[in-house]
């Protein structure tokens, strides 16, 4: 009886610590994005910088690309924004919140198109995104896979150059991501 009133309750102490590690993990995110907006309005934005890293929606890979893979390929677009040329977007960068955040109910595996990264002066993370998973096409921020939900790509689109825009708005009308 004994033994058996021990394994219950370390069944229940280990689905409690996996419980709380996905809400702390979930937590994590969601306070990245309001730290981040809470910087913007506080006009820190001058002080930041984004990394975007992209290549062609249309590219065939044998096998998923990961977010190492998009960075050092050569094919790929990598475009850094200044602090200055932010602030221009300032109204597009507001719309980004914690509430945009929605885990998604099954997880599935990376397959990068879109990578990009804020970065305060120290050159230390803010918050990253990686689009897309897999076949549901989830959003990764801050390595939590989320549903996808397209203020994240609408906010870089004013920095890509035009015919990586006009490539990834034909793979989009295609009904490769919704």
């Amino acid at each position: 009886m004994k033994k058996i009133i021990l394994l219950s309750i370390c069944i229940i102490l280990v689905i409690s610590y996996i419980l709380c590690g996905c809400e702390k993990y979930d937590m994590s995110s969601k306070e990245a994005l309001d730290n981040f907006k809470m910087q913007i309005e506080n006009g820190h934005i001058k002080n930041m910088k984004l990394t975007i890293y992209c290549m062609n929606p249309f590219t065939l890979t044998p096998a998923p690309v990961s977010v190492k893979d998009l960075m050092k390929n050569r094919l790929e677009y990598k475009v850094v924004v200044k602090g200055s040329e932010l602030e221009e977007h300032i109204d597009l960068l507001n719309k980004i919140s914690g509430d945009n955040i929605v885990p998604v109910e099954y997880t599935s595996y990376i397959d990068a198109r879109i990578y990009y990264l804020f970065e305060n002066k120290k050159g230390q993370k803010i918050f990253d995104v990686v689009m897309w998973g897999g076949d549901d096409k989830s959003i990764y921020i801050n390595g939590l896979e989320i549903e996808g939900n397209n203020i994240f790509y609408d906010i870089i689109i004013p920095f890509l150059p035009e015919d990586i825009v006009e490539d990834f708005k034909l793979w989009i009308s295609r009904g490769n991501i919704d």
